[in-house]
């Protein structure tokens, strides 16, 4: 499983639960390439996919947009709300045969 290094966090309250937008460069630590994904994201404490049920995931897209600036990753503000007090998160991926995973943990 690959992971960012912690990123600003920015609530939108335009985006819902099923959207995250990172630099490309944060996209390149994860190993993706191109500019959307679909994935199955979880966002919470738990850093271990195969700890959490189906029903802990919500499939969506991450994007990878210049616009976002490197070092930051935006979420919808109900994602954002998950993460408790934190400011800061780490993005998890892991490929998988038909979705990818993406777990978003406090840091």
């Amino acid at each position: 499983m690959s992971s960012t290094s912690p990123l600003t966090v920015l609530g939108d309250y335009s985006m819902d639960e099923k959207t995250i937008n990172i630099h490309p460069n944060d996209g390149f630590d994860l190993g993706l390439m191109t500019t959307e994904y679909v994935v199955r994201i979880h966002v919470g404490e738990e850093a271990d996919p195969d700890a959490l049920s189906d029903d802990a995931f919500v499939h969506g897209r991450i994007f990878l947009k210049n616009e976002v600036r490197n070092g930051h990753v935006e979420l919808g503000l109900r994602n954002a709300e998950r993460l408790g007090d934190a400011r800061r998160a780490i993005i998890r991926y892991e490929k998988g045969d038909r979705y990818g995973t993406v777990l978003v943990n406090p840091a």
